[in-house]
């Protein structure tokens, strides 16, 4: 192997995520052109508001939940990585970064919410597809942002106003794809799960969460066209989990039917997971009335995990 061939077989082998599979085929040609190989890895997308960025307290399973259980938590899934950036909308309508991997792919784990004391449904999805063979082969990106609202905060461009998490989110996106390229991988976008709609459960902007979701899952699909398999003219899955019966959100029932409706437009690649049906009503809340108590998060991520699963690259 000539010099230029090692340095460059060296150099993908060091930023490989998981170590494993990159690897360089060489031309018998005259010419001895060289060209890389990269290794095929699904990508999930995940966007959305707090109950997206996770404000679930995990102290709360030290005394809950086994204690092997826990330290598997703590020590996280490192064959499901991710790369999260975890914002909030301030009551001024600006916008704070609250927690980051800095744009780098981690292990799952807990410690990944809106602080390195509470976590989302990464640990959940993390434990769920590591248990069933996905290991090195799912990626998380995650970009969410609390108190923000679809019809505010997300707008996208079909909608003829693009809001600023809209924008944030596909810089975010985009960037984190060049970063597993720049790996030796070749993502492919499978989903995006969008947990999100507290902040439009209100008599002011409810009725127009329907056509704001249609416009933001039609616009990110073709914003990404060229890392999903569009040969259905659809490209990626939608995977979106209702939102909570709390009193805290008075239009919730309006909102859920919206995000019914909208995977009625679409069954087979647009689902919509009933989390109060599922058990994760009122009763499963932190004393804010509105984000979901730890073991309850767990159980949120384990329902989008099995949703996201027949959309994966299935494995052996």
């Amino acid at each position: 192997m000539n010099r230029k061939k090692a340095l460059l077989l060296t150099l993908l082998m060091s930023t490989s995520l998981f170590a494993c599979g990159t690897t360089v085929n060489s031309s018998s040609s005259a010419s001895s052109s060289t060209s890389i190989a990269l290794t095929p890895i699904d990508v999930v997308l995940m966007g959305g508001q707090s109950n997206m960025v996770g404000c679930s307290a995990y102290s709360i399973l030290r005394n809950t939940i086994d204690a092997s259980k826990f330290n598997e938590y703590t020590a996280g899934y490192p064959g499901i990585k991710i790369a999260y950036d975890c914002w909030t909308k301030n009551e001024d309508s600006t916008y704070a970064e609250q927690n980051s991997s800095k744009g780098k792919f981690v292990s799952s784990m807990l410690g990944e919410g809106n602080s390195d004391l509470t976590f989302g449904m990464e640990v959940g999805i993390g434990e769920k597809l590591s248990s069933e063979g996905y290991n090195s082969k799912v990626c998380l990106i995650k970009f969410a942002c609390g108190a923000s609202a679809l019809s505010l905060d997300w707008t996208a461009p079909s909608s003829g106003s693009v809001s600023t998490m809209y924008t944030k989110f596909v810089e975010y996106v985009s960037q984190e794809l060049k970063t597993l390229q720049a790996s030796g991988y070749a993502p492919q976008i499978k989903a995006m799960l969008w947990m999100q709609g507290e902040g439009d459960a209100f008599p002011s902007i409810s009725g127009d969460y329907l056509n704001q979701l249609n416009y933001l899952v039609k616009d990110l699909r073709k914003e990404f066209a060229s890392y999903s398999d569009t040969s259905d003219n659809v490209g990626f899955a939608f995977i979106d989990g209702g939102i909570s019966d709390s009193s805290a959100w008075p239009d919730y029932k309006t909102v859920n039917m919206a995000k019914q409706q909208f995977a009625s437009l679409n069954p087979a690649k647009n689902i919509y997971i009933d989390t109060i049906a599922n058990g994760l009503d009122k009763t499963t809340l932190q004393e804010d009335n509105a984000h979901y108590l730890a073991p309850y998060m767990l159980t949120l991520g384990h329902l989008f995990a099995e949703a996201l699963k027949p959309f994966l690259t299935k494995v052996s």
